[in-house]
């Protein structure tokens, strides 16, 4: 790994359009901008979401910047959530991945978090155990890998400081306008159905929601942030066989990493179930080995 990426990594612009969402949107759609505020003296802590990835490094920049200028830098938290392994042993999420987020959180000094699902002990099991795999309309891979474990880390939070009250918490994500045109349309700050009056109060925050591929990348260089050596040959970091990677870096990814890939294509033969309409893991590998 290195700290300093390429000027121009292949990522294309919408290689990410397809990302599953860390919470559901509650409120109306309003433009991005970079003006939005974050308050920092309503909130507690602020948890930020790091996956490994170049939006998750230039997120705790962001984040911790800010925090820094505010004096609250000591709120700040950094959660990875890991998604477990195969079967075979073979990671589900790339190699390097939860390192890259651990070194994100170290260049500000901020505590650094690693949580699963207290209920599937991977995405494997929740995959297989709803009999198909996941899709823009069943992003259960998110909502029970990612969301609960957020939720729940929020809770652990509360129960650590003892407030006697309900935790106010800021949840920040690295999603950006440039990916898609639902993530342009997605509020900077709103407050989340997450939010329970009685337990929590959780408000998103999305502080690279305005920035280009390119800006990114940028701040990469400029701060010295490190980032994962699979963008020389991939244009997004997500699980390394995700149904809703775009087929050219699915390729790519199978010809990386065909021990996992042989591993989920033996799923996909006993489920009966495509990986992607149109699109077996079976065809995948072949094109890879192509």
């Amino acid at each position: 790994m290195t700290k300093n990426p390429r000027p121009t990594p292949p990522c294309g612009t919408g290689c990410a359009a397809a990302q599953l969402e860390l919470f559901a949107p509650a409120a109306a759609p309003a433009a991005p901008t970079a003006a939005a505020e974050f308050d920092w003296e309503a909130n507690d802590v602020v948890v930020v979401g790091d996956s490994g990835g170049k939006d998750s490094g230039v997120l705790v920049h962001e984040v911790c910047t800010q925090a820094a200028k505010a004096g609250q830098l000591h709120k700040v938290r950094v959660l990875h959530c890991d998604l477990g392994r195969t079967p075979g042993g073979h990671l589900i999420e790339w190699p390097g991945a939860e390192d890259v987020a651990r070194r994100h959180a170290a260049l500000y000094d901020v505590p650094f978090l690693v949580r699963r699902s207290q209920r599937w002990p991977s995405l494997w099991d929740r995959i297989l155990d709803h009999g198909n795999w996941p899709g823009y309309f069943a992003r259960f891979c998110t909502s029970d890998t990612k969301t609960a474990v957020g939720r729940a880390y929020v809770d652990e939070l509360a129960d650590e400081l003892r407030l006697g009250r309900p935790i106010r918490a800021g949840y920040a994500m690295g999603m950006r306008a440039e990916e898609s045109r639902a993530r342009a349309a997605k509020p900077v700050i709103e407050q989340h159905r997450m939010t329970a009056k009685t337990l929590r109060v959780v408000t998103t925050w999305l502080p690279v929601h305005h920035l280009k591929t390119d800006q990114v990348w940028k701040i990469h260089r400029d701060n010295g942030i490190p980032w994962h050596p699979a963008y020389e040959r991939m244009g997004r970091l997500s699980c390394r066989a995700c149904p809703l990677a775009k087929r050219k870096d699915l390729i790519e990814s199978a010809r990386m990493n065909p021990g996992i890939f042989a591993e989920w294509a033996g799923a996909e033969e006993r489920m009966g179930k495509p990986f992607k309409k149109n699109l077996t893991l079976k065809r995948i590998i072949e094109l890879a080995r192509s």
